[in-house]
């Protein structure tokens, strides 16, 4: 990445490209940048939390400055707040729409599960690959509280005509999900999770059907028995379903 770009991203003029980008944001500088644009008392709190969470890793960072930007947020008096929120919902910056992503499961953390995961569609929709996956990881602690509670809800919306909807209600509850706590219940007992993938077998779209086989490898590698069994019981009949199960069974012995 070039020095101009990196200049440009930082300051929250730019999107970044990739995940070496993503590492790269300056978010301490980026928080300050946004003080022509935001009030002068969140910006403060903003460059405060990434001052403080400058030593940590990438994902309790923006956990961090997200959680800053939400208590500001639910101390705020309407409209400005719903003004704010939706500066930080469409700014220009991937990252500070990740920073909203938190900021709304925050929000969310009192209504029922069903309200907060609607409201983190915005950003499981996001066009950047980045904002969605924070959109998942934001939620997942709440969710994953009540299982049995939360795969029901999600078996629900994973019928949803959006793939990037579909995707998000499988890559939640994944039992070893990316830069985030494992589910030890989903490692050792994946088979109550099967009403929420066994309708996904034969996902059409390639984005969703890697989360699909993503939960399927994760669980492999604690229950190999059990994922072997489920291609028993529900053999690949059509080409998305044998890229599922190529996919799914990469980490077993061939």
């Amino acid at each position: 990445m070039s020095d101009p770009r990196k200049h440009l991203i930082d300051l929250g003029q730019l999107p970044t490209r990739n995940l070496a980008e993503c590492l790269a944001v300056d978010q301490r500088v980026l928080a300050n940048a946004l003080g022509s644009q935001l009030p002068v008392e969140l910006v403060g709190q903003l460059a405060g939390a990434a001052e403080q969470a400058q030593v940590l890793g990438l994902s309790k960072k923006v956990a961090a400055i997200g959680l800053a930007l939400g208590q500001w947020l639910e101390q705020t008096p309407m409209p400005m707040r719903q003004q704010v929120f939706e500066q930080c919902c469409t700014h220009p910056s991937d990252t500070v729409r990740s920073w909203a992503a938190f900021a709304q499961a925050h929000l969310s953390r009192a209504q029922p599960p069903e309200e907060a995961l609607l409201a983190q569609l915005r950003f499981a929709r996001d066009e950047h690959f980045g904002v969605r996956e924070w959109a998942w990881i934001a939620l997942r602690p709440r969710l994953a509280q009540d299982l049995e509670a939360t795969l029901a809800l999600l078996g629900r919306h994973a019928a949803d005509r959006d793939p990037l909807v579909r995707r998000f209600c499988i890559e939640i509850l994944r039992p070893r999900g990316v830069w985030c706590e494992h589910i030890a219940t989903l490692k050792q007992q994946p088979e109550i999770a099967e009403p929420l993938l066994v309708p996904h077998l034969a996902e059409a779209e390639k984005y969703a059907q890697d989360s699909v086989a993503n939960w399927l490898n994760d669980a492999s590698k604690t229950r190999p028995d059990w994922v072997l069994q489920l291609f028993q019981r529900h053999p690949p009949a059509c080409k998305a379903s044998r890229r599922i199960q190529t996919r799914a069974t990469r980490s077993l012995p061939q």
